[in-house]
């Protein structure tokens, strides 16, 4: 009996035993089929590169930098002319600055880039509208509290305010697990593998054991000791994988989420591989067989046909062995076979992963999640379109910095080249003393027979360029500039600066909108898909039941950080304006100082109930204003007295002045009045002088004047009585365009 027990064991483990090795193939197959497809897109030569370029190395100085040993700059058992070799890095700059920029906006210390809001229900949405009572078996429902009919609109309300507060305390608590994995830390590593080699890997959430520690009080009798506890807990949490250890499906072009699976590289050393020996999940008798093995390497190498091929060595005892990841589906037999409970399983293939340690499982597991999805997020720098492996900043920068560099080196060397003179020396000329070297104040000897010794000694001076190297220089730094969008101004360095404030300002916003995408496609490829997978691990897992309802993630790093960082300069531009006394009317400026100082990520202003609280100090006399204050007085009083001092002088002085004015009127009136009597008797003499030179007598002179005066009275009368009359007597001169001829007198 007991031998047919043992062969039918030895028979299940041959069979357990041929499953797994079927399984490892298949999978294997699929690992190698992934490391070929990334090794011939040529990711990792350009990584290569990239991070030489990072570090200022090119293949002028293969790595090396100078040896200071033996002070010498240039390539050893170079046979060729000597030339500069010299590096200027201005990738690394650029690169940092973009590390630092994006982490500040979208990794703020006193904020999160995203947060949960309840998933729309038009139902609830619908009944908020609805003031029908609520009925039960036929009856309304009251409200206990004042006895009003329960509506339809109320229980709506009610059940919006409860998921409100559910999403509250789901996002508070994801908010928890993820400040305990230091989530912003992994996110900063992502954003520098993005900058730096154009894509960053995320992966996450993964269940970690964390031991919690805790002091508690025991009394025994009148002593109180506290005795620390230990406990296990099993959260959450979320780390950086190295690009470099990440094979996803070659099939899923640049959408990761498509991928059918992905392969991590990571190593174990062989006491931690010891120590998961009796560990529920683990394979007892694969881990040992590991142990039993050398450690293998699984590395690409070109073949002759030039594809590339898998190739594995092995490493001495001790050293670390590679361990391989696999996240995809699987059949649910070959799970069953392993030790998986598929019992609830409704499909064929299940999503779960399985370790390998040379190229032999040693863990099988469901994935944690139900729906199914790998656990791997890809950040790209800059999308390659076909290719999940984008470009970062040294890519986009590369050839520009090598155009630095050629200038950069011909400058050195033409520097080098012009410092001193090239001497062509003829025959017949030797030094003075033996020593072929040029220095000053050095004698040369004429030898051979030399009339002019001019014409056998000369020096010729290489032409300087530097004007026109430094001119590339400058036009390749404004070509990086503008390829990167990350201009000097935002290094710290000055650089050419607009004239005005708003002019700047554009210009920071126009480069702010590369910035800005890159922000967005942040929210689309790690926050929404990353924080999703704890929401459902959540739902899940987590004990709390007051936290669960229907959420979505909200990714907010666009519409709220970098807004943010916008509003603060805006809010500080606002405040200038405060002078204006219409302005500052309008404008609410508590208000506006609490939404400046949390744009600034300040947490200083006392709220509304500490205002009320606070009495303000009565303020204290100053003794230094009350002396300004009396200085003041008396310098008014003073100001008073000089200033009716020189009224009661100005009136004097108008008095004055009218008095003089009225006796000058006085005496003007007397030179006006002797004047007419002079006049006048002038006017009697004229009289008796005409009269007696023309024999006429005066009063006969008085007679006709008094005539023609007469008639003249009368014609001038009969023309305003009747129109059209003529004229008596003709008036001595007719202006013209005045009057008809003969109608002189008429209107």
């Amino acid at each position: 009996m007991k031998e047919t027990e043992n062969t039918e064991e030895t028979e299940d483990q041959v069979e357990r035993m041929r499953l797994i090795e079927a399984l490892a193939e298949s999978l294997l197959s699929k690992r190698n089929e992934a490391i070929e497809a990334k090794a011939a897109s040529g990711v990792t030569r350009r990584w290569q590169e990239d991070e030489k370029t990072f570090n200022g190395l090119d293949s002028s100085t293969r790595g090396k930098m100078i040896d200071y040993a033996t002070g010498e700059a240039t390539l050893k058992g170079s046979r060729g002319p000597k030339r500069s070799t010299i590096i200027v890095n201005v990738i690394r700059g650029k690169c940092e600055t973009a590390e630092g920029r994006f982490s500040d906006i979208q990794l703020p210390v006193d904020d999160k880039n995203w947060g949960l809001r309840v998933t729309p229900n038009p139902t609830i949405t619908k009944a908020t509208k609805d003031d029908r009572p609520v009925a039960f078996k036929g009856q309304p429902l009251a409200n206990k509290s004042d006895g009003q009919p329960i509506k339809m609109s109320d229980v709506a309300k009610s059940d919006k305010v409860k998921a409100e507060k559910a999403m509250l305390l789901m996002e508070k608590e994801i908010d928890d697990q993820l400040n305990e994995c230091s989530f912003n830390g992994e996110c900063r590593k992502v954003i520098r593998d993005a900058v730096r080699l154009g894509t960053g890997v995320l992966k996450g959430p993964s269940v970690v054991k964390k031991i919690a520690r805790s002091w508690n009080p025991k009394t025994e009798g009148d002593a109180t000791v506290y005795v620390m506890e230990t406990r296990e807990d099993f959260k959450p949490a979320s780390k950086r994988v190295d690009p470099w250890n990440v094979y996803p499906d070659p099939d899923c072009e640049e959408n990761i989420s498509r991928a059918a699976y992905i392969w991590e590289r990571d190593e174990v050393l062989p006491r931690e591989l010891r120590e998961l020996i009796g560990i529920e999940g683990y394979l007892t008798d694969q881990i040992i067989k590991v142990l039993d093995e050398d450690p293998k390497r699984t590395t690409v190498d070109v073949g002759k046909s030039g594809r590339q091929q898998i190739k594995q060595t092995t490493a001495s005892k001790g050293s670390t062995y590679e361990r391989w990841e696999y996240y995809g589906d699987l059949n649910k037999d070959d799970l069953i076979s392993l030790g998986c409970d598929c019992s609830e399983a409704q499909t064929e293939s299940l999503s779960a992963c399985v370790v390998f340690i040379n190229d032999r499982p040693i863990k099988v597991m469901l994935n944690t999640l139900d729906s199914g999805e790998i656990p791997y997020d890809f950040f790209q720098w800059s999308v390659v379109d076909g290719s999940p492996w984008g470009i970062g900043i040294p890519r986009i920068a590369l050839w520009q910095q090598r155009a630095l560099i050629a200038a950069w080196r011909a400058m050195m060397d033409n520097a080098g080249d012009s410092s001193g003179a090239n001497i062509v020396l003829g025959p017949g000329v030797e030094p003075d003393d033996g020593k072929w070297e040029i220095t000053g104040k050095k004698i040369w000897r004429a030898t051979g027979e030399t009339d002019d010794v001019r014409a056998a000694f000369a020096q010729f001076q290489i032409v300087n360029n530097q004007q026109e190297l430094q001119n590339i220089i400058e036009l390749a730094l404004k070509f990086i500039d503008m390829e990167t969008s990350l201009p000097m101004l935002f290094q710290g360095e000055k650089g050419e600066l607009p004239e005005t404030l708003g002019a700047t300002n554009i210009m920071v916003d126009a480069n702010n909108v590369a910035l800005r995408s890159r922000v967005k496609l942040w929210d689309d490829q790690i926050t929404r898909p990353h924080l999703t997978r704890y929401y459902h691990w959540n739902m899940q897992y987590n004990e709390k039941p007051e936290i669960k309802d229907d959420y979505n993630v909200d990714a907010r790093g666009t519409s709220v950080l970098l807004e943010k960082d916008q509003q603060a300069r805006s809010l500080m531009e606002v405040l200038a304006a405060k002078r204006d006394p219409d302005i500052a009317l309008l404008v609410d400026w508590k208000k506006h100082a609490r939404k400046m100082f949390a744009a600034l990520h300040l947490d200083i202003l006392k709220t509304d109930d500490e205002l009320k609280a606070t009495k303000p100090p009565e303020p204290q006399p100053d003794p230094r204003i009350a002396t300004t204050k009396i200085r003041a007085e008396s310098d008014l009083k003073r100001a008073e007295m000089s200033a009716n001092a020189a009224a009661e002088e100005l009136k004097l002085k108008r008095e004055a002045t009218i008095a003089e004015l009225q006796e000058k009127a006085k005496l003007a009136e007397a030179d006006r009045q002797h004047e007419a009597a002079m006049k006048a008797i002038d006017y009697q003499i004229k009289q008796l002088e005409y009269a007696s030179k023309s024999g006429i007598s005066l009063e006969k002179i008085k007679s006709e004047l008094a005539m023609g005066a007469a008639k003249l009275n009368l014609q001038e009368k009969l023309s305003s009585q009747k129109a059209g009359g003529d004229q008596v007597i003709s008036p001595a001169a007719e202006p013209p365009a005045r009057a008809k001829p003969g109608r002189a007198f008429e209107d």
